[in-house]
């Protein structure tokens, strides 16, 4: 997920303590859980800290996992706003696919998302969290899926109508569908414009 790394744009500048944390986290996750955590736990940004845990908690034994999973997902509230708090439960979400914990916490960032503002950031972390479930499997992401298409018009934001291509997109080198993704959209320019891209106009 590294290129879902980078910070949004407006969002405050992060502090270097967190940036060195988050990456000391990754570097000793593999080896010792222990000090990985301590990193983690030092990063003062809440949207770097919950980053950290994740790495940390991809690493962990089984036993120690879903307990920092818990964690990341406490600390996910303490983002500078429901943009931050929806967007970094991607990492933390992307590592719990395979406990029962995923899709609770999924279910709460999917309930907060309809309180994010502006719109275009609605679509940014709603982007984020599909991809990452995405790629855990295709049919994690469908709950994602309905979400955006209740709340996310394409022709409301550039953000959302690039939500869309980047959906369509993926569909499409996975498995062709990309007519599918366009046809469940709201008719407008946006889908308009998305069908001529492809060739379904």
């Amino acid at each position: 997920m590294s290129s879902q790394q980078q910070r949004r744009p407006h969002t405050p500048r992060p502090s270097h303590a967190s940036l060195i944390g988050r990456q000391r986290a990754g570097q000793l996750a593999p080896s010792d859980t222990a000090k990985a955590l301590q990193a983690a736990r030092g990063c003062p940004d809440a949207w770097y800290r919950v980053q950290a845990l994740a790495s940390v908690a991809e690493y962990a034994d089984p036993s120690a996992a879903l307990s920092i999973l818990e964690e990341a997902a406490r600390e996910a509230p303490s983002c500078h706003d429901a943009y931050g708090t929806v967007a970094v439960m991607a990492w933390p979400i992307g590592v719990a696919f395979k406990l029962v914990f995923a899709e609770r916490e999924l279910k709460k960032c999917l309930d907060l998302a309809s309180r994010i503002e502006p719109h275009a950031s609605k679509a940014y972390a709603l982007e984020i969290l599909w991809g990452a479930c995405f790629a855990e499997h295709p049919s994690h992401a469908n709950a994602v899926w309905r979400r955006i298409l209740e709340l996310c018009h394409p022709d409301r934001s550039w953000r959302a109508a690039r939500l869309y291509l980047h959906i369509a997109e993926i569909q499409h080198r996975q498995n062709r569908s990309a007519a599918a993704v366009i046809r469940a959209m709201p008719p407008g320019k946006a889908r308009s414009w998305l069908e001529r891209r492809f060739g379904l106009a």
